[in-house]
């Protein structure tokens, strides 16, 4: 396996809050070149009605996926043999341009699991969409074989975060930490009114 390989297999659970938004769309497979907002439809599955999607898990080539929603919206998603996925996610890279990152996936289901009310689903990721800056459509390429790049370089920083090191407490009074101080906590004798300072 090359690195580049090893970096596609780099699998990381996101924070609960890195997801901003979502939507999810039944596709058929394989994915289409190009594919127009009109045709793209409504999504069967978004925040907006109510639904519920948690990454499990990611890497630049797949995602783990857990979706609460309505039994009519999972039961097109488990018809279908592969999802088109839109994901906003909130940012982690110092030199990104905005707060939010927004991608745009075809996926093939590699593995499903119903449950009453949820679907667990494992996703491969075999396009990525791109705004077309001349026509209201998506123009999909190729990230079957290398993963993602715009993926794999916000879990890598995602991945760094997590693995740095937390700062040394010193001394002093961090008010972060206030209530934690043995003079405020539970455990601290009661010093009476009349007590002398």
């Amino acid at each position: 396996m090359d690195a580049v390989e090893r970096r596609a297999e780099l699998r990381v659970r996101p924070p609960g809050d890195a997801l901003a938004a979502f939507a999810l769309w039944p596709a058929a497979s394989p994915a289409p070149a190009r594919l127009s907002v009109a045709a793209l439809g409504r999504p069967a599955a978004t925040r907006r009605e109510g639904c519920r999607l948690t990454l499990l898990d990611a890497s630049s080539i797949g995602l783990g996926v857990e979706l609460a929603a309505p039994q009519t919206a999972l039961d097109a998603l488990d018809a279908a043999p592969a999802w088109l996925v839109y994901l906003t996610l909130r940012e982690c890279r110092p030199e990104a341009e905005g707060p939010l990152l927004s991608l745009f996936y075809h996926a093939v289901v590699a593995r499903l699991q119903p449950a009453p009310g949820v679907l667990a689903a494992g996703l491969r990721l075999t396009r990525q969409g791109r705004g077309c800056p001349f026509d209201k459509a998506i123009d999909f390429f190729d990230v079957s074989r290398f993963g993602s790049p715009d993926l794999a370089a916000w879990l890598d920083a995602l991945a760094r975060t997590a693995a740095r090191p937390a700062p040394a407490a010193g001394p002093g009074l961090h008010l972060d930490r206030l209530l934690e101080e043995p003079a405020l906590s539970a455990d601290a004798p009661i010093v009476p009114k009349d007590a002398p300072l």
